[in-house]
C-alpha cells in the first residue's frame, strides 16, 4: 500500500470515526436526559455509567488515530476488528461460568397445582410429537391443560386423539413413559380444547389465557416435550417476587435416520442420511447457541434478548391484563413512518412478551437453565427448505424487535447495558460471511504478516481460532453427541458453511423485515380457520 493511499484511507477513517463518536456522545446525552425524565429519583451512578456506552465508538476513533500514523495501519485495524468481533464471546463465556439457576427456598409454596398450561396448536395432523407433548405435560401434573386450536377441524383432531393418549398414559404404556422409565399414574389434570377460529398464535394464546384460574401460566409449543421434573425445576425462579417471566433450557432431539430407500443406491442412501443428520444438527445448534446467550446475559445483568415461546412460564396477572392484551394483539411496526404502521404481527410473540415484562412492567426475567427445566423439540427433520424458512422468520424477528428495544423503548441501555452490547447489537450486525474474510484479509495484507517468516503458522492459527470460537456456544451438544463432531466439524468443518450461508439470509432479512409471514409452518387461511 503506497504512503499516499495510506494517508487517504487514514484521513477518511478518522473523519468517519470522529463523526460516529460525536453521534454516539449525542445519543448518550439524550439517554441521560431520557433516564432522568423517566425516573423519579434518578441514580447519579447509573447516569455516569451510561458514558460507558461510548466504549466502542471510542475504540474505533482510537484505532483510526493510531492507524493514521502507524507504519502498519492494517495491523492496527486487524487488532480493532479482533476486539470488535470477539469481545462478546469473551464476556458471555465468562458470564456462563458465573450463571446459577434459581433454587427453591425452604418456604417456597408454588407447585404444579398453581399452573395452567396453554398450548396453541394447528392440530395433530403431521405432528409426530403430539402424544409425547401431552404425556410429558400430564406427568408434570399441572392443574389444567388448555389446547387452543386454529379451526374446528384442528379442534376435532385434538379431541379425537386425546382418549387414546390418556388411556395409554394411565396404563404406563405411553412412549414417553417407556423412554423415561416412568410408571403408570392417574391423570389429575383437567383438559380443555377450544377453537380460536383464527390462525394466530397470539390470539390463540390470549383466548386460552382468559380461561386460566391459576397464578402461573405455561405456554408450550405443540412440538415440545418436557423433562419429567420440568415444573419443579422451573417454578423456583418465581421465588423472587419481582420475577414475572421465566425462560427454560431448550434442547433438540437427535433423530434416527429414516429407513433406507430400496430404489436408491447405497451411496445415495448414505448421502441422504448425512444430509438428514446435518439439518437435525443445525437445528440443535441454533437452540443450544440461544441457551448460551441467555445464560450469559442472565448472569451478567439480568437482561435477555428473548424468552423462547417454545415453553415459558409467566405470572397470570401480567398476560390477563387488558392493556397488555390490546397491545399484544395489535403490535405494528413503522408506525412513525406509515399511518397505521404495518401489522398486526402474528409472529414475534415471545419477543413482545419479553420486552413488555422487562421494560413496560419493570419485572425481572429469569432464564432457568437446568437439566430439569428442559424442554425438547424436533428441528431439521424436514430438510433444508423448511429450516431455511424458519431461519428467515427468526432473523426477521431480530431485525424488527432489537431496534425496538434499542431505539424506541431504550430502557435496556441503563437497565441491561451488558446485554445491549453482547446480544441486542451483535445480533443485528453479526454476519460471519462479512467479518471472517475481512479479519483474514486484513491480517494477510498487513506488513507484519507479509514480512513474517511464519506466515503459514500465523494464518493457520487465525483460521483455526475463528473456527474454534464457533464451537464455544455449541460445546454442550458435541459433548453429548461426539459423533456429530467428527461428521460435521473435524476434519471437515461442514457446519461452518451453514454459518456463512446463514449470513446471506441475515442480510436479506435486514431488507425484508416488514415481511410478517409465519414462514416455516403451514397455517390455515382465514377462510379455513372459520370452517
Amino acid at each position: 500500500m503506497s504512503h499516499s493511499s495510506s494517508n487517504s484511507i487514514g484521513g477518511w477513517t478518522v473523519t468517519l470515526s470522529t463523526a460516529l463518536f460525536r453521534a454516539m456522545l449525542s445519543w448518550i446525552t439524550f439517554l441521560v436526559v431520557d433516564y432522568h425524565k423517566r425516573t423519579e429519583k434518578p441514580s447519579l451512578a447509573t447516569s455516569i455509567l451510561l458514558i460507558g456506552h461510548l466504549w466502542l465508538a471510542g475504540l474505533f476513533l482510537a484505532a483510526a488515530k493510531i492507524a493514521e500514523d502507524h507504519h502498519d495501519p492494517l495491523l492496527v485495524w486487524f487488532c480493532f476488528q479482533f476486539v470488535f468481533r470477539y469481545y462478546k464471546t469473551v464476556i458471555l463465556t465468562y458470564q456462563n461460568f458465573r450463571y446459577k439457576p434459581s433454587v427453591a427456598p425452604a418456604n417456597f409454596s408454588l407447585s404444579s397445582a398453581d399452573v395452567t398450561v396453554v398450548v396453541p396448536t394447528v392440530g395433530t395432523d403431521g405432528n409426530a410429537t403430539f402424544k409425547e407433548l401431552v404425556s410429558s405435560i400430564l406427568w408434570n401434573k399441572p392443574d389444567r391443560l388448555i389446547f387452543s386450536t386454529t379451526t374446528e377441524g384442528a379442534k376435532t383432531s385434538v379431541e379425537k386423539v386425546l382418549p387414546d393418549i390418556l388411556a395409554s398414559f394411565e396404563l404406563g404404556d405411553s412412549a414417553y413413559q417407556k423412554e423415561q422409565k416412568l410408571p403408570s399414574v392417574k391423570v389429575l389434570t383437567e383438559i380443555s380444547v377450544i377453537c380460536a377460529n383464527v390462525a394466530s398464535k397470539r390470539e390463540q394464546f390470549i383466548q386460552g389465557v382468559n380461561m386460566v384460574r391459576t397464578s402461573i401460566i405455561v405456554s408450550a409449543d405443540d412440538t415440545a416435550s418436557w423433562h419429567p421434573d420440568f415444573l419443579s425445576g422451573a417454578l423456583p425462579a418465581f421465588a423472587d417476587e419481582l420475577v414475572g417471566f421465566v425462560g427454560t433450557r431448550k434442547w433438540v432431539k437427535r433423530l434416527p435416520c429414516p429407513p433406507a430407500d430400496a430404489s436408491l443406491s447405497w451411496y445415495t442412501n448414505q448421502w441422504n442420511n448425512y444430509c438428514f443428520r446435518f439439518w437435525n444438527l443445525i437445528g440443535a445448534l441454533y437452540l443450544v447457541r440461544h441457551n448460551f446467550e441467555a445464560r450469559g446475559s442472565d448472569a451478567a445483568d439480568g437482561g435477555i434478548f428473548c424468552v423462547s415461546g417454545r415453553t415459558h412460564l409467566v405470572r397470570s396477572e401480567i398476560v390477563q391484563d387488558k392493556a397488555f392484551q390490546n397491545k399484544f394483539l395489535d403490535e405494528r411496526i413503522l408506525t412513525s413512518l406509515i399511518e397505521g404502521g404495518i401489522g398486526p404481527i402474528n409472529s414475534d410473540d415471545d419477543n413482545f412478551l419479553t420486552r413488555w415484562i422487562l421494560y413496560k412492567k419493570n419485572r425481572k426475567v429469569k432464564f432457568q437453565n437446568s437439566e430439569e427445566a428442559t424442554m425438547t423439540t424436533v428441528l431439521g427433520q424436514d430438510g433444508a427448505m423448511r429450516f431455511k424458512d424458519q431461519c428467515l422468520r427468526w432473523s426477521r424477528t431480530t431485525m424488527r424487535q432489537n431496534p425496538q428495544v434499542l431505539f424506541i423503548d431504550r430502557t435496556g441501555w441503563w437497565m441491561h447495558p451488558i446485554t445491549v452490547w453482547t446480544t441486542y447489537f451483535p445480533w443485528l450486525y453479526n454476519a460471519a460471511l462479512i467479518w471472517d474474510p475481512l479479519l483474514v484479509g486484513t491480517m494477510y495484507f498487513s506488513t507484519y504478516f507479509q514480512e513474517s517468516e511464519h506466515r503459514f503458522s500465523l494464518m493457520a492459527g487465525l483460521i483455526g481460532f475463528i473456527l474454534a470460537t464457533k464451537l464455544i456456544k455449541t460445546a454442550p451438544w458435541f459433548f453429548k453427541h461426539p459423533l456429530d463432531f467428527f461428521l460435521f466439524v473435524f476434519p471437515f468443518p461442514v457446519f461452518a458453511l451453514f454459518a456463512y450461508g446463514h449470513s446471506i439470509l441475515k442480510i436479506w432479512t435486514a431488507f425484508t423485515f416488514w415481511d410478517l409471514a409465519w414462514t416455516g409452518r403451514k397455517l390455515p387461511t382465514d377462510e379455513e380457520a372459520k370452517k
